[in-house]
């Protein structure tokens, strides 16, 4: 310190630390997928295919881009190829109908790239889960809130981006599980822990005497099988002679009736 004039006054040296800007701030979870504007497919892109009218040559050139022809090289791949190849050539004549421009169309096509890739990674994603990621990315183009969203779409494109894509992918979902799915097999083999060992089964023989006793048991059963028959016969017998005896009676009541009649 100094004194001046009989006044202390102090002199104070201030250190700053350099502050971070946003250190303060709570951290936000970006979404993990960038967007989708001009990511595959550039402006200049755009108008070769909004000029060129063979389905074909759009094919071919939607799989240059896409990097299709690389991702199902092979014979084994023509299918999925042709799969993938009328999915996108399908969807720009869907923009061409809608007159969509070019950043709207790239960017659809660009979205439905990323579901399908994603969808049938390997693993293949179920058909909830796959509309779901693909509805998350239309969403993400379709507001304006920046930095987590941009408007691209209005909310007429989404509905109808939505129809389209329930009506013809989500649709034929099965079908695209059957073509880029993977087919897993399992051998199963199995591994002897030593000698096999024959166990022989011994002949059901029967003992000295007891088969002639197992005769006896079987005529006994045999006879009274019989004699309950021929009893239940008497019996039956028995009960068609009473109604014999029965209607005879009646008859001579009848007759003695008609004589005690005549008489008087």
């Amino acid at each position: 310190w100094r004194s001046v004039s009989g006044v202390r006054s102090h002199t104070y040296t201030l250190l700053r630390r350099p502050v971070r800007l946003g250190s303060s701030r709570k951290k936000h979870n970006m979404p993990g997928e960038l967007f989708m504007v001009w990511k595959h497919l550039s402006r200049n892109d755009m108008v070769y295919l909004f000029r060129v009218v063979s389905k074909a040559e759009q094919g071919e050139f939607l799989a240059s881009k896409l990097g299709l022809d690389e991702r199902y090289s092979g014979p084994q791949n023509e299918l999925r190829r042709k799969a993938t190849s009328e999915l996108f050539t399908n969807l720009l004549g869907f923009c061409h109908r809608n007159q969509m421009n070019a950043e709207k169309a790239s960017t659809l096509i660009s979205i439905f790239y990323s579901t399908h890739k994603k969808s049938f990674g390997p693993p293949v994603a179920p058909t909830m889960d796959a509309f779901k990621y693909f509805k998350s990315l239309l969403l993400k183009h379709s507001v304006e809130r920046p930095p987590f969203s941009i408007a691209i779409f209005t909310p007429a494109d989404v509905k109808v981006i939505t129809k389209y894509a329930i009506e013809t992918y989500f649709r034929h979902y099965k079908m695209y599980q059957y073509v880029f799915g993977t087919s897993a097999v399992l051998i199963l083999s199995s591994e002897d822990d030593g000698p096999e060992t024959i166990v022989e089964e011994e002949p059901d023989v029967m003992p000295v005497g007891e088969e002639d006793d197992l005769i006896q048991e079987q005529d006994i059963k045999t006879r009274a099988q019989t004699e309950i028959e021929s009893q239940e016969k008497s019996e039956s017998s028995k009960v068609d002679m009473t109604d014999v005896k029965d209607d005879d009676d009646k008859k001579i009541e009848d007759l003695s009736t008609e004589e005690q009649k005549k008489v008087l």
